[in-house]
């Protein structure tokens, strides 16, 4: 009689979970089916119901910017195509839509030039996803291990120094990739960047209105989010401008 009431429990503890696996699920496919039909304002509604249950993926920030695109909500857009490409930061559909959507907006901000090593080193962080530069971490670290067994038990000099030298060469290399994988996460967690959603902000030269006006950006734009004081943000854009805005006319990333 216990064992059939701990059955009972068990079976009582799976059906939240069924239920939300169901459910979100389902919302997704009512909202490819709304999205086919060209109520792109309902598909956004149901994808934002699966976020709200707490489930996410590039796929679905990708198909939530697609329906705001559809209805001319750019800045919503890119919001949620910049959210994709923090999960699949490779994937060019995405790519390709941010572009598009970047074409529709008011400002057009030139990113200062980078050093070239420091583009080797944004091209090579933006490669992968943080998930994936964890794989390539453990394969790495793996094969470090293998060839740290031929140098410890290696029976002729050759084997030796083989497992020496091409042991160090994947050991740098796992560090250099466990070290992207901790950045990548380090950036998922924080949301240090951001989109303007007002159609223009003033910005302010101290977190206050009666800073000096500085410049002025619009909505879809992205900064940086350097500092926050109370209700205003430090920012900074592409082009190295610095300046105070009210955090409620923004959407972190």
């Amino acid at each position: 009689m216990k064992r059939f009431g701990w059955g009972i429990l068990v079976v009582l503890m799976q059906v939240p979970i069924l239920l939300f696996g169901q459910d979100y699920k389902t919302n997704i496919l009512l909202g490819e089916q709304y999205y086919a039909d060209t109520k792109y304002d309902s598909a956004a509604m149901a994808y934002q119901k699966v976020l709200d249950e707490g489930y996410h993926s590039a796929e679905l920030y990708y198909n939530l910017g697609n329906s705001f695109y559809k209805q001319n909500s750019i800045p919503s857009a890119i919001l949620y195509y910049e959210k994709a490409l923090k999960l699949d930061p490779a994937n060019d559909d995405v790519l390709f839509n941010l572009k598009l959507a970047n074409s529709r907006i008011q400002d057009k901000i030139d990113a200062l030039p980078l050093l070239f090593f420091i583009r080797w080193y944004v091209g090579l962080y933006n490669m992968f996803s943080v998930d994936n530069w964890a794989k390539i971490s453990l394969v790495l670290f793996s094969v470090f291990a293998l060839f740290s067994l031929f140098y410890f038990l290696g029976k002729n000099i050759f084997i030796r120094k083989m497992g020496f030298y091409l042991g160090f060469v994947f050991l740098i290399l796992s560090s250099a990739s466990l070290f992207l994988t901790y950045k990548k996460h380090i950036s998922q967690k924080e949301k240090a960047q951001a989109i303007v959603f007002s159609p223009s902000v003033t910005v302010k030269s101290s977190p206050n209105e009666n800073g000096v006006d500085l410049f002025v950006i619009h909505e879809g734009s992205k900064l940086q989010v350097m500092d926050k004081v109370g209700a205003w943000c430090e920012i900074k854009i592409a082009n190295g401008s610095i300046g105070w805005i009210e955090i409620k006319t923004i959407e972190l990333i």
